[in-house]
């Protein structure tokens, strides 16, 4: 027991920083003025935001229900395979890996644009190559390859090493947040007249509030890596409810920070953040990010390095944190014999299933050179993250049904309901609109639902004659 409890690496505070900056990303910092208040406004980006915190609290209030059931099954397959079968636990780890496969190259992209702008700004360097007919930099290029090896790297020397950068990461992406608010609100040029008009123009608040709320299980995809580690805490399961609903909160502040921070910092001279946001698109380097024009109106250079360090950290986060959780989740599959084998091999020195992270890091390199694609990434990954979480918390309201607990009858019931309206609305639109979702969202969705079916029924297939030619040998 003793020598069980050595191997157990994860404190408190490493399941909060696991659970909280895998949830928060650059998209924090880009996406308030590219698309939240571009689409939902000050009142509609804020209260989407509250609203899709608290769905994510529901679903965090079912992770922690299934976790004390399944203590030893880490996951989404797993607890979902325990709860109702291997086809559905398939279901939801396939539409959960293609959201967090999403996000590795998406942060890594974002990661080496980061670090391109700072050198720029500090050495003016630029050097650029196409891929794929994009307009990727060289050295961006570069950067992504780097970033990619080293954070798989980081992984497969062990969950310690991951566990101390995620909360090193944590902290350093929390306090950035919040001391640039205080900056900005202390040095605000216009104060609370920035935060007019309320809602985008010609805009109802239901057609501001939707869009920003659907995409709120993509913005905190990644809250439940925790549960693929549980195996690792050195506490009780029980607690990892409350942990997630904390960082939950903590993610929720942070995107609102963020939106409230943009607007705060817009100059004296823009009528309105409707012109401000205009303008922005025309400046370069640092100034056209308005987080990090902010902080550098309000606190200089220290206010860039803050934004870097945050939005670095935020990134960094992602990537170890994605990293971990979907190479444990090929890992259980892959022993469960419907992916390949050589992808549930554990180094035996270091206890990671280190041919299903390199895996993991070829797929998000290819993924990553072509920059088109994440036009639509949040629209596909939000349909993945909607879809896993409806399953759970449908495994929920099965175990509670049959446990007659009423109490998380009506927890699983909500967390279905909500995510089925999730599912409902990107998929077919609101309001007498069109699909919210593109074209190019549709082909990669089918195109992964085509090739899991494939896998599913080629490797099930493969079991049921090898479970055949076992019993006949009997």
């Amino acid at each position: 027991m003793g020598k069980d409890a050595k191997k157990r690496k994860i404190t408190p505070l490493n399941a909060w920083a696991f659970s909280f900056a895998c949830a928060i990303g650059w998209a924090a910092f880009i996406m308030p003025a590219t698309t939240f208040l571009p689409q939902g406004g000050v009142t509609g980006s804020i209260l989407a935001f509250i609203a899709g915190g608290a769905v994510m609290c529901v679903i965090a209030a079912c992770y922690h229900y299934l976790g004390n059931l399944y203590p030893d099954q880490g996951g989404i397959y797993s607890i979902i395979k325990c709860s109702l079968n291997r086809s559905i636990a398939f279901v939801a780890a396939w539409g959960m890996g293609l959201a967090h496969m999403c996000c590795i190259p998406l942060n890594a992209k974002a990661m080496a644009m980061l670090i391109r702008v700072f050198l720029e700004e500090a050495f003016e360097l630029k050097f650029e190559i196409n891929f794929f007919q994009s307009d990727t930099l060289l050295l961006e290029a570069v950067l992504i390859v780097i970033c990619l090896f080293l954070f798989g790297l980081i992984n497969v020397r062990g969950i310690k090493q991951a566990a101390r950068v995620q909360t090193i990461g944590a902290i350093v992406l929390l306090s950035g947040i919040v001391i640039m608010l205080i900056a900005a609100a202390f040095t605000s040029p216009k104060g609370a007249a920035a935060f007019t008009p309320s809602l985008p123009e010609g805009s109802s608040f239901v057609s501001s509030f939707i869009p920003i709320f659907l995409i709120t299980p993509w913005a905190f995809v990644g809250f439940d890596s925790l549960s693929k580690v549980t195996q690792e805490l050195n506490f009780p399961v029980k607690r990892i409810g409350r942990i997630m609903i904390i960082a939950v909160i903590c993610g929720t502040f942070t995107y609102i920070a963020n939106i409230l921070t943009t607007l705060l910092g817009m100059p004296a001279d823009y009528a309105s953040w409707t012109e401000y946001l205009n303008g922005v698109k025309k400046l370069s380097g640092v100034d056209a990010y308005p987080v990090a024009l902010a902080a550098k109106n309000a606190m200089g250079k220290v206010g860039v390095m803050i934004f870097f360090a945050s939005c670095i950290s935020a990134t960094l986060t992602g990537l170890v944190g994605f990293f971990t959780s979907i190479s444990r989740l090929l890992s259980q599959m892959a022993e469960d014999d419907i992916l390949p084998d050589f992808l549930g091999k554990i180094d035996p020195k270091r206890g990671t299933p280190a041919k299903a992270i390199w895996t993991v890091v070829v797929l998000a390199l290819l993924l990553s050179l072509m920059r088109d694609s994440f036009d639509f990434i949040e629209e596909v990954a939000s349909v993945g993250t909607a879809l896993g979480f409806g399953l759970v918390a449908a495994a929920t309201l099965v175990n509670a049904q049959s446990r007659e607990d009423k109490k998380y009858v009506w927890v699983g019931l909500a967390g279905f309901l909500l995510c089925l309206c999730f599912l409902t609305f990107l998929l077919t639109g609101f309001a007498g609109q069109n699909g919210v979702m593109s074209f190019k969202s549709y082909f990669l969705l089918m195109l992964w639902v085509f090739i899991g079916i494939a896998i599913y029924s080629f490797f099930t297939r493969n079991k049921q004659k090898s479970e055949i030619e076992l019993d006949h040998q009997k």
